[in-house]
């Protein structure tokens, strides 16, 4: 490889690098990990571009510097790959094809499953999320073809549902499972237009303590087994905000009273203002809009 192909390589395995830096550090009490991060991966990709946008003369302090740099990003690369692999091993699972009846049958044991966690926790999943967003599939099996992505996209359903409820939720309120997009129907047919992973989207909503929200988060994102990714967070606090206390005019009359003192005085007056929502035991209703990685076999083998 010449010294202008090393330079390209090194350039787009830095944007590469910095743009899944972005989904690793992702979560409510990681901000700072989060901004690091970003500016350390946002340095190395700038020092990338310098060499590719440089004009190199091949001597051999040169050929060091960029074999240093070639070996600094093909080493993130690797673990990148590590990572990835993992995730494409779990979603390929032990290679058994499943048939029809097969994933109506775990559809069934996942609906059971997450009944029983419910009543365990105390929770309560509503009709709409009691069939994981699958109802269709039920009393009427889905088709040969669609059996791997739907198993795959039942087994990320329910990991979430569970995630969920342990961390506290008092209600599984909706789930919905998107329609199985176009990379699924190629990669059914073994076309070489397949993609070697693509997602498959789906929603979950309940209602929860706000305190327990950074948990979910975080155990989503960083879950182990499934590439999951969060494209979208609504919150609704569920409690009516109490009424503005009426107001009382600072008097100089009470003993002790900072605040009366202070307006005696003819002095500034700080008060602390008293919260009224956000408290982390406030309910609220949270809707998640979700999508998870599917490795196509035939590509990462």
């Amino acid at each position: 490889m010449n010294i202008s192909e090393n330079k390209t390589v090194v350039a787009l395995s830095a944007v590469f690098a910095l743009a899944f830096g972005g989904v690793a550090y992702y979560g409510f009490t990681r901000t700072q990990d989060f901004a690091q991060a970003q500016k350390e991966l946002s340095a190395i990709s700038e020092q990338f571009e310098d060499y590719n946008n440089a004009e190199v003369p091949p001597t051999r302090k040169n050929r060091e510097a960029l074999k240093a740099a070639f070996a600094q990003v093909n080493q993130v690369d690797k673990e990148l790959q590590q990572q990835l692999e993992s995730y494409a091993a779990a979603c390929h699972g032990d290679g058994k094809k499943l048939s029809a009846q097969d994933m109506q049958n775990m559809l069934r044991d996942n609906i059971a499953r997450i009944g029983n966690l419910a009543g365990e926790k105390g929770a309560v999943v509503s009709s709409p999320a009691a069939d994981l967003g699958m109802a269709a599939f039920k009393n009427s099996a889905p088709v040969e073809a669609d059996v791997p992505f739907r198993a795959f996209q039942l087994r990320a359903v329910t990991r979430v549902a569970e995630v969920i409820l342990n961390s506290g939720a008092s209600v599984l309120d909706k789930i919905f499972c998107a329609p199985l997009p176009g990379a699924a129907e190629e990669t059914a047919k073994g076309s070489r237009r397949a993609p070697a992973y693509f997602p498959l989207s789906f929603e979950v909503a309940f209602e929860a303590p706000r305190g327990v929200l950074p948990q979910v988060i975080n155990t989503i994102v960083n879950d182990k087994d499934y590439m999951l990714f969060i494209t979208g967070v609504s919150v609704k606090g569920m409690e009516n905000l109490p009424g503005i206390d009426p107001y009382q005019a600072p008097s100089g009359a009470n003993v002790g009273d900072d605040i009366g003192q202070a307006a005696a005085e003819g002095t500034a007056v700080r008060s602390v203002a008293k919260r009224l929502t956000g408290d982390p035991k406030e309910k609220a209703r949270v809707h998640l809009n979700m999508q998870v990685l599917y490795f196509n076999s035939a590509q990462n083998k």
